[in-house]
């Protein structure tokens, strides 16, 4: 898998807001913001740059991001309001994740995961 030749140190990821979202399709949901990283940045460029030969072609440019989850109805309480603490926590891996749209909402799967070093 052209995936494996990436090779990248462990790096630390710091979250950042919480943020409502909305799609084109009206989807709705709740994330947390994973941004300011040069090295996750890099990673995904990488990732970009081998997958672009092989036809997948990103959509939209890339956003880290943790996905809290999605809604029908905006919750009451605006996630600026959401008292928390920024965290951080160290990559191990990165994994190639299948994501397919069904009526229950999406359903993730696991093709592969790569080892950071």
């Amino acid at each position: 898998m052209a995936l494996r030749r990436i090779q990248k140190n462990s790096f630390e990821i710091k979250t950042g807001k919480v943020l409502l979202f909305k799609n084109e399709k009206g989807k709705q949901g709740i994330w947390i913001e994973c941004g300011g990283n040069k090295e996750l940045d890099s990673l995904a460029e990488e990732i970009h740059t081998i997958m672009k030969p092989l036809g997948f072609i990103a959509d939209k440019p890339f956003k880290a991001h943790i996905t809290l989850g999605r809604y029908q109805q905006k919750p009451g309480k605006k996630p600026e309001t959401i008292n928390r603490e920024s965290q951080r926590f160290r990559t191990k891996k990165f994994s190639l994740i299948q994501s397919s749209l069904t009526p229950r909402g999406s359903v993730y799967k696991t093709l592969a995961d790569f080892r950071m070093i």
